[in-house]
């Protein structure tokens, strides 16, 4: 993920955020009240909000097969 932080004047400050350097197709943005401390710190939140929100658009992880030996209806 890239992102760009702009001070837009009053405290004000626009986040752009771009997932293209993974292979997703999306971008957003969200305007911030606040000091510039405050809005490095959002830009983690808006992150995960953007991932949570759009998960189905983002590549899964493979899920790791285990070998796993059943005795008696118990995993070892």
């Amino acid at each position: 993920m890239t992102y760009q932080i702009t001070d837009m004047g009053n405290g004000t400050h626009q986040i752009q955020v771009s997932f293209f350097d993974e292979g997703v197709e999306l971008e957003g943005e969200t305007t911030v009240k606040g000091t510039p401390e405050d809005v490095e710190r959002y830009v983690s939140v808006f992150e995960r909000d953007l991932r949570t929100n759009y998960a189905h658009i983002f590549p899964q992880p493979e899920p790791e097969e285990h070998d796993e030996e059943v005795l008696d209806n118990e995993i070892y």
